[in-house]
């Protein structure tokens, strides 16, 4: 009766023990290895200086800066997608360590820029007390074609030159969603510049 009841524990042992077996092995299946990515970068030595210029420019300190759009009617954006207040800006690259030849391009930041309207490509207006509503601040190039500011391609690229370099940008109400309605309008967007 002693060996009976031995190997029937051992059969039970044994079952058990197979059955952790089959789990363990259905676990690392389920838990396999699709792919892997690979991250790589440069990180360069030029170091540009860059400042922000127009008519309407405060404000600046180690490349942050304001553009100040005009006080336009609400009027003028009576309706889904009408744009006024087109301001003329620039972002200029200057200094010794400026390299001639590189070239440069600015990017705006869709993952630290929180302003950004996925939709439209456009700044968001700030909420609260006194803000305007349906309006936001899109962003065109130097050939005043509009920007998508969601889309992480450059905006503009430029090769320095006698240690400098300019990108030009006109800056413009949009009203979204409707007409817009009166108040103020305050937004940002972070921007990176990449040298090749």
């Amino acid at each position: 009766m002693t060996n009976i009841t031995q190997i029937l524990r051992s059969s039970k042992a044994l079952r058990y023990a197979a059955m952790v077996c089959a789990l363990g092995a259905a676990a690392s299946s389920a838990a396999a290895d699709d792919g892997r990515i690979t991250f790589t970068g440069t990180i360069s030595d030029v170091t540009c200086t860059v400042t922000g210029g127009g008519a309407t420019v405060t404000a600046q300190s180690a490349g942050n800066f304001t553009v100040g759009l005009p006080r336009v009617s609400a009027t003028a954006l009576a309706a889904n997608g009408e744009r006024a207040g087109d301001t003329p800006f620039w972002m200029r690259l200057s200094g010794t360590n400026c390299t001639n030849g590189k070239v440069a391009s600015v990017y705006f930041e869709p993952a630290q820029s929180t302003n950004i309207d996925q939709a439209t490509g456009n700044l968001r207006n700030a909420t609260g007390t006194g803000r305007a509503t349906r309006v936001q601040v899109g962003l065109l190039n130097g050939a005043k074609s509009v920007m998508n500011l969601f889309t992480s391609t450059p905006t503009s690229t430029a090769t320095i030159a006698n240690n400098a370099a300019q990108f030009d940008y006109w800056a413009q109400y949009v009203a979204t969603g409707g007409a817009a309605t009166a108040g103020t309008v305050s937004t940002d967007v972070v921007y990176s510049i990449i040298y090749n």
